[in-house]
């Protein structure tokens, strides 16, 4: 007993002092986790509570936008493919059409569009059998738990392998010389949109959002859309997230099929491409790292989720796609000599209860993000301070050369990312906040990696800093 007093007290001790080295800021020790150490080799910086496991909110992404480039590689590409065994007669595909999705984060209505315009051009006009969604790419896709509040939010929708436009429709707003009208695109045969809109005049100068002068209510497949609109506000669009994932897509395929001057099809339903199935037109998505720039830069979670997702499709070994997705970052941290312990995966991408890491895990990967052959691709993915991303109103006084992947849920504030001093030399930066405090206390973590650049800084200023090596062994 007198040894575990002891080293609990070594421990705490060995805390509080690093807590003194650092200003905090008017946060309390136990409420954040800070880990700090120069990319080019050298001593950490700082380490507070370090080995601590804290929920990471959205800096989970970088986790697995590292292993998505390790594993996958930067010019990684998702296809997705429409095929049929039905033979065509005159213009008529004799029989069902498989759309097989294959989790393309980034798949919108202008790819399917792309899609059905070549299935066009192959000279089909009509579809007289069934459009079948193959949905075998992903075999479940995992849990974001204790979000019910939240539901209906874009950052809550979930993954899917017919992920299309994010499944959200646009509620486009027009004031001109023939009235104040709303339209939805695509025109969803299943959702009904009702407009109680008045003119509103010039009550405005300009329309940053027209959500200020209309209301918009989401209810199932019922839209209801009321308000005055201004004349500034001609052209604007809103969101909105509507229908089941498998409906959004049938129903986004009819209506741009329609619009192309096709027929059909008759009807949806789930079901697997037959093995004689010859692929009649395919779409190959933009590579791995335009997703990724998505995900880190404005914090998607929906399309990070399918990336984590798809890391278990391509290393399958159990045939369930989550387990597979954890197994491939987990065996990446391992061959990496990565220390694992503190790690808990729900979904790779933060929006997660329950998800776990400490501040020097996920320091750890972004060192060896920095030194590997990926890290230019990883450092471009995130938001660049005061100048875009979730980092456009953020350390104006410090600026571009900060990158940082921000996260933030209830009681959670989060910083992970580089810093690169004028001479080249980088520092990679963890800090956590988890606590009921933490909306209040952004800035108080925003003065903390100040901080902690002002001291890199000073270090390289000095020579204290290691310079630049030309060959760096992993951490």
């Amino acid at each position: 007993m007198k040894v575990f007093s002891s080293v609990l007290v070594l421990a705490l001790s060995c805390h509080i002092a690093t807590a003194a080295a650092l200003d905090l800021h008017g946060l309390k020790p136990d409420e954040v986790a800070v880990w700090a150490a120069p990319v080019e080799g050298g001593p950490e910086l700082a380490s507070l509570r370090a080995d601590v496991p804290v929920n990471p909110a959205s800096t989970m992404k970088l986790l697995t936008s590292w292993t998505a480039l390790s594993r996958l590689g930067p010019g990684y590409r998702w296809t997705t493919r429409l095929v049929s065994a039905a033979p065509v007669q005159d213009g008529v595909l004799k029989g069902d059409l498989v759309w097989v999705g294959a989790g393309d984060p980034r798949f919108g209505m202008a790819n399917l569009r792309s899609l059905l315009h070549d299935l066009r051009l192959r000279g089909i006009r009509q579809i007289e059998g069934r459009l079948l969604l193959d949905k075998s790419a992903f075999s479940s896709i995992g849990t974001a738990d204790n979000f019910g509040g939240d539901e209906g939010k874009s950052f809550t929708v979930e993954p899917d392998t017919h992920l299309t436009g994010l499944k959200v429709a646009w509620l486009r707003f027009f004031n001109d010389s023939n009235g104040t009208r709303v339209v939805l695109d695509p025109p969803l045969a299943g959702v009904s949109l009702q407009a109680r809109l008045s003119n509103g005049g010039d009550t405005a100068a300009t329309c940053p959002d027209v959500r200020q002068w209309v209301h918009i209510r989401e209810q199932g497949s019922q839209i209801d859309v009321s308000g005055k609109l201004p004349t500034a506000c001609d052209g604007s669009q809103a969101y909105v997230n509507v229908l089941e994932h498998n409906d959004f897509a049938a129903q986004s395929f009819a209506a741009l099929w329609q619009e192309l001057g096709g027929s059909g099809p008759q009807g949806m339903a789930q079901g697997r491409a037959p093995a004689n199935a010859r692929t009649l037109a395919q779409y190959q998505s933009e590579p791995l790292t335009t997703a990724l720039n998505d995900i880190n830069k404005y914090s998607n979670n929906t399309m990070a989720r399918t990336v984590y997702l798809t890391l278990g499709r391509e290393a399958a070994k159990s045939g369930d796609t989550p387990a597979d997705a954890q197994t491939a970052v987990r065996s990446l941290l391992a061959e990496q000599h990565i220390a694992a312990a503190a790690l808990v995966l729900e979904n790779g991408c933060g929006l997660s209860r329950r998800e776990r890491v400490s501040a020097r895990l996920l320091g750890q990967v972004l060192l060896n993000a920095a030194r590997g052959p990926y890290g230019n691709e990883l450092m471009a993915s995130l938001p660049l301070a005061s100048e875009d991303g979730t980092l456009k109103r953020r350390f104006a006084s410090i600026g571009p050369r900060l990158r940082m992947k921000t996260g933030t849920l209830k009681d959670v504030k989060a910083l992970a990312g580089y810093w690169q001093a004028a001479d080249g030399r980088r520092l990679a930066i963890v800090a956590i906040i988890n606590s009921p405090r933490a909306p209040a206390m952004a800035g108080a973590l925003d003065a903390v990696v100040a901080d902690l650049i002002h001291r890199f800084d000073h270090s390289v200023a000095d020579g204290s800093a290691p310079a630049p090596a030309d060959a760096i062994m992993q951490p």
